[in-house]
């Protein structure tokens, strides 16, 4: 299998389902707003080594600045300010961790995702985890910014634990492309009604760090 084959082996290719009822309490509402989805998930080198380089350079800047992290996946994604503040903390972090993958193309969202993960492991644990991504009415509600991130956030609460068994895998590895497929139904069960998606391995990834991230996140609602 050639590279590009090998980082793309688990395609969700033009993805397109019926929406569940609007009234399902585990499906996220959409923000009417204009969209703004993640930047596309694209890489001048479809490696799975480049792709866990960029795995480690976040989770070494959330172990040096985890605040500056946190502060960062607190912006709403859609803003220059979130994308300028993605790239600053990336940037700011070249001599301290290790930069080799920055002669790839940056990606904001592969990276974010990776800072996301790390922030879920410190932060939450992964024997919480499970728990912490239920269904919990008590949760304040999660309005989702964008289609694919509110395939995302349902699927991280729909199956809490199937998203956390992602997150323990290595990236690349055969046991994330198990994952990914055990996820598979769930994503597409929770992709807006006539929405599309070609994502590959890394771009699930980081859209269910992202959201897994941004539940765990959210307060729960005044008594």
């Amino acid at each position: 299998m050639t590279r590009p084959a090998a980082f793309a082996a688990v395609l969700l290719a033009a993805l397109s389902v019926a929406a569940t009822s609007s009234a399902d309490p585990v499906r996220p509402a959409q923000d009417p707003t204009p969209q703004y989805q993640y930047p596309p998930v694209r890489s001048q080198s479809p490696d799975d080594l480049a792709v866990q380089a960029i795995h480690n350079y976040g989770a070494c800047v959330v172990a040096q600045t985890p605040q500056g992290a946190r502060a960062a996946l607190a912006l709403d994604f859609r803003t220059a300010e979130y994308r300028n503040k993605i790239r600053a903390v990336a940037e700011g972090h070249v001599d301290r961790c290790d930069a080799a993958w920055w002669r790839l193309k940056f990606n904001p969202t592969l990276f974010a995702g990776a800072m996301a993960e790390a922030l879920l492991k410190t932060d939450v644990g992964a024997p919480q985890l499970p728990q912490r991504l239920a269904y919990d009415p008590a949760r304040q509600e999660i309005v989702a910014r964008s289609p694919l991130e509110g395939m995302a956030l349902c699927t991280a609460v729909r199956a809490p634990d199937a998203t956390a068994a992602l997150f323990a895998t290595d990236p690349g590895s055969a046991e994330e492309s198990r994952a990914i497929q055990t996820l598979q139904p769930m994503l597409e069960d929770c992709l807006k009604k006539g929405a599309k998606a070609a994502l590959n391995k890394p771009a699930v990834r980081s859209l269910l760090a992202l959201a897994a991230y941004r539940v765990v996140s959210t307060p729960r609602k005044s008594a």
